[in-house]
C-alpha cells in the first residue's frame, strides 16, 4: 500500500514539474526598451495586456496575437495564416515589438483611431468579418475594440 501512494506521489509530481517546463509562448529574454519603460510595471509599451482576433470567411482566427506581461513573466504569441506567420516566446515578441513600439495610442485615445493603428500595423484586409482587439493599459483599464 506504502509502495503504490509513493508511486502516485512521485508522478504527481513529476506531473506539476513538466506542466511548469516550458510554455512555449514564455518569453525568456524580454524585450526592454528603457527610453519607455512605464516605471510603475516595466512594460515597454503602454499596455500590459494586448489580444487581437481577425477572422475571416471560412478562416477563424486568421490573425491572432497574444502578448501579456506580468511582474516576472511576459508571454508571446503571433500567427498569421495568410502571411504564413506563427511565432511564439522570444521570436514572437521581436517581431511585436517592431509593431507595438511604433503605437502612439494610450486608454483615452479614440476606438476607431486605436483600432485603425492596429489594423495597419497588422495588415488586416478589409474583408476581415469580425476583429476584437482587448487590451490591458499599464494603469489597469480594460478596454475591447470590435469591428
Amino acid at each position: 500500500m506504502k509502495k503504490h501512494i509513493s508511486i502516485i506521489g512521485l508522478l504527481v509530481i513529476v506531473s506539476f514539474m513538466l506542466a511548469a517546463c516550458g510554455d512555449r509562448d514564455d518569453v525568456q529574454n524580454p524585450v526592454n526598451n528603457n527610453d519607455t519603460v512605464n516605471e510603475a510595471t516595466e512594460s515597454p509599451y503602454t499596455f500590459n495586456s494586448f489580444n487581437l482576433e481577425a477572422d475571416f470567411e471560412n478562416t477563424a482566427d486568421a490573425i491572432k496575437v497574444d502578448y501579456d506581461k506580468e511582474m516576472n513573466e511576459t508571454e508571446a504569441s503571433y500567427e498569421d495564416r495568410l502571411q504564413g506567420i506563427q511565432l511564439a516566446g522570444d521570436e514572437a515578441m521581436q517581431e511585436l515589438d517592431s509593431i507595438f513600439t511604433g503605437f502612439n495610442f494610450d486608454k483615452d485615445t479614440e476606438n476607431e483611431e486605436v483600432l485603425s493603428s492596429v489594423l495597419n500595423a497588422f495588415h488586416v484586409p478589409d474583408d476581415a468579418i469580425n476583429v476584437e482587439l482587448e487590451i490591458v493599459f499599464t494603469d489597469g483599464t480594460e478596454k475591447t475594440y470590435t469591428q
